[in-house]
């Protein structure tokens, strides 16, 4: 008959059956979800140093139920593709040899995720120096890592190459870090009262902790220009010693301004032979012959007036 495609017990039954098992999946997929976001959040709470593991193992329970809830609907709807599809493996040996290399990098990604969530080299919300960029750790998935720079860029990092790299973790353990700040002075400053102001300055910055005897300030070269000092502190942390580096090189300025120090810059002192010099002065204070001025009648070759004339007459 022509509406013969119609049957329920035809094509559509296989394909509602699909649907229905598809569905299913997505809703307990979603429950469980759902459940385990609030029982992590509950956890975490306590112990934040979990919330990079419980995201991850969250995000693998999901995969894998819904993956099995894909393939169980699947062949339930349609159980003649599994002997078509095993025959398509056996016969296609060397497409599937393919199609695994083709997912290797895809499991390596999603391995070096798990060793990562796991063995925790970096958390959810630390600082890191990546290839020289300073992030933040934002998120880990099953095939990449998000780092957010600090000028708020997104770098969407695969997990098998940022297990490959070498990772400087500014909050791991100590989160404080030492502030170095270099300044230069003249060597007609006074140097002990340079160094004091620069203490001085530290010790003021809300930002500076008092830890041993921080902060100090050292002479780390005596230069063409002129004598440099370190002004060495502690900040509780990275993206606070940035700022409080370029705080105290702003109040040291006016600090150095105030009392009478010189920034140093570049001079260059010319050493003249002493034969060469001494004609130089000979040159330069040795007075020039006068000469004599001559009235213009007196010039030879010119002519009086006849005015001038009757005049000497």
């Amino acid at each position: 008959m022509a509406f013969e495609f119609l049957d329920i017990n035809g094509i559509w039954a296989p394909l509602l059956n699909f649907v229905i098992g598809l569905s299913a999946t997505l809703i307990i997929a979603y429950l469980i979800n759902r459940t385990l976001r609030i029982r992590i959040s509950k956890v975490v709470e306590g112990n934040p140093s979990l919330t990079t593991s419980y995201m991850f193992i969250r995000r693998l329970v999901l995969a894998i139920i819904i993956l099995i809830g894909v393939v169980s609907a699947t062949f339930a709807a349609f159980p003649e593709l599994g002997a078509s599809i095993a025959s398509i493996f056996v016969a296609a040996g060397f497409a599937s040899i393919v199609v695994g290399l083709a997912a290797q990098s895809t499991l390596s990604n999603i391995f070096a995720g798990m060793t990562i969530s796991i063995f925790q080299p970096i958390r959810i919300g630390e600082a890191v120096m990546f290839k020289n960029e300073f992030c933040f750790v934002e998120d880990i998935k099953l095939m990449h890592t998000v780092l957010r720079t600090w000028d708020n860029r997104r770098l969407m990092v695969p997990n098998s190459s940022l297990q490959n790299e070498v990772i400087v973790n500014y909050t791991r353990e100590d989160p404080t870090k030492l502030t170095p700040v270099l300044v230069s002075i003249s060597y007609e400053s006074d140097l002990n009262k340079a160094m004091q102001i620069m203490v001085d300055v530290a010790k003021r910055h809300p930002d500076s902790l008092p830890v041993g005897d921080l902060p100090k300030v050292q002479v780390m070269e005596l230069g063409d220009s002129g004598i440099t000092l370190r002004l060495l502190s502690r900040a509780k942390d990275q993206p606070s010693s940035f700022g409080m580096a370029r705080d105290l090189l702003r109040e040291i300025k006016k600090e150095f301004d105030a009392n009478g120090i010189d920034i140093a810059y570049q001079r260059r002192y010319l050493i003249v032979d002493p034969k060469l010099r001494k004609l130089l002065e000979e040159s330069i204070l040795k007075p020039k012959p006068r000469r004599a001025s001559r009235k213009k009648s007196e010039q030879p070759g010119s002519e009086a007036e006849p005015g001038e004339q009757n005049k000497q007459e």
